[in-house]
């Protein structure tokens, strides 16, 4: 069966319609998976700070030695964080003084209150400035006028030569002034009845300014010391953030069941569960991470690319097929490329439902249940119950050399009914196995 060349590029046309769209979903659908992926890493920040907060609750010779029994980090013995929020302190307080002694500060009320000299001053200088201002403005107003005024025009310092055309352009500006102030000469009368004006003008900016500078000055003193109060009570806890983000990074990269190991010496069933959550929570949100930035590079560097350049071929195969010496020519049939209609809709199937897996990922929140003696990678199958996509390639690989891989759990912790947030993103996902989109 044969057909024409113009319906062919009729074809093209119609898929590329398609195609654009589509290509613009992937990116988008990479933007929100690289948003998820800073969230991750917020979260981790915050469950290694949550995590560090079970050994360490304040900053005491008691909590640094329990903290290097449970978790073998000794950091607090070179870097004490007493001793920083000590000298913190002595700075604040030494800055208090100084303004305190400081006799600006001390007059603050009778400088810059609302009957203060300086703001008295300032209300008379703004005063006196406001009718210069107005008279100064007749002439700075008029056109070319001050272009006049910083060449010099009518003046000893006045370049220009006759031959130059600006000099007569000039000449006749200052002509236009001249008759527009009803003067005679633009030397002789309108420069000096300027400066009149203006000298006092200036002089009078400088003094507001120099007002103004020194209101601000007592102001910023107020603020200073203001800020230096408030921050002295919030020293401890700002500190004891700090030093859990310093033993967060050691937890980190810690040996999680050595961790747990050493919680159970403890005695304490409530940190026992404490610290278990943590470190596992932490892992998770590792793998998470991973597993969306595979993800995203797949989709920046290989299918979005390969779609992109597919839909330039197609561009310059409508262009050719519609040019006279084609569209009328006769065709195969199998130059019509109808098999890309399927392969277009399992493109688009495969982003839907991508995208819903992502955002089940997101959502799942049961950490606890995982035993860490489990790959990395199987905590893919803990929380999404189906094997990865092919966009996450070495996760798919994993999961293609063990098809019957199942992740261990531990049975005091592990919850597989949905939570509310994992059931939500379950209902749009229908089916959690794409049909593949893949181009050939």
């Amino acid at each position: 069966m044969t057909v024409y060349g113009s319906q062919i590029a009729e074809q093209y046309q119609r898929q590329l319609q398609l195609l654009g769209p589509l290509i613009e979903g992937y990116r988008q659908l990479a933007q929100n998976t690289e948003r998820a992926s800073a969230q991750l890493t917020e979260q981790r920040k915050n469950a290694r700070r949550d995590l560090a907060a079970v050994y360490l609750k304040e900053l005491s010779d008691a909590a640094f030695a329990r903290v290097a029994t449970l978790t073998g980090f000794k950091g607090f013995e070179r870097r004490d964080p007493r001793q920083a929020l000590a000298h913190e302190r002595k700075n604040l307080e030494r800055a208090i003084a100084q303004i305190d002694a400081d006799e600006r500060y001390a007059r603050r009320d009778s400088l810059v209150g609302p009957a203060g000299s300086l703001t008295q001053e300032l209300e008379s200088t703004q005063g006196t400035l406001e009718p210069l201002e107005q008279e100064a403005l007749k002439f700075e107003n008029l056109p070319q006028f001050m272009e006049l005024v910083s060449i010099g025009y009518d003046t000893p310092s006045f370049t220009e030569k006759w031959w130059h055309a600006t000099y007569w352009k000039h000449w006749a500006a200052g002509d236009k002034i001249c008759k527009a102030l009803d003067m005679n000469d633009f030397g002789d009368d309108v420069l000096p009845a300027y400066k009149k004006v203006a000298e006092p003008r200036d002089f009078m900016r400088s003094e507001l300014k120099r007002i103004s500078g020194q209101i601000d000055a007592v102001h910023e003193l107020v603020k200073q010391r203001d800020q230096a109060q408030a921050r002295i009570p919030t020293l401890e806890p700002e500190f004891l953030a700090q030093a859990q983000d310093y033993l967060g990074e050691h937890l980190e990269m810690a040996d999680a069941a050595l961790l747990e190991q050493w919680a159970q010496q403890a005695n304490d069933p409530d940190m026992l569960r404490a610290v278990q959550m943590g470190v596992r929570k932490i892992a998770g949100l590792t793998a998470k991470k991973r597993f969306l930035d595979e993800i995203n590079a797949s989709l920046l560097n290989e299918l979005v690319p390969q779609l992109v350049t597919r839909a330039d071929k197609m561009r310059a195969k409508a262009s050719k097929f519609s040019r006279p010496k084609y569209a009328s020519a006769y065709f195969q049939n199998e130059m019509m490329n109808a098999e890309f209609d399927q392969k277009l809709q399992n493109l688009d199937q495969q982003r839907v439902k991508l995208d819903g897996r992502l955002n089940r990922l997101m959502a799942a929140e049961n950490y606890a249940g995982f035993d860490l003696r489990n790959d990395q990678e199987m905590w893919w199958l803990y929380f999404m119950q189906s094997p990865p996509p092919r966009l996450a390639p070495s996760l798919f690989d994993y999961y293609q050399r063990r098809p019957n891989a199942q992740p261990l759990t531990d049975p005091d912790y592990v919850n597989l009914t949905p939570t509310p947030s994992e059931a939500m993103a379950t209902a749009f996902v229908a089916n959690d196995m794409e049909q593949g989109g893949y181009l050939s």
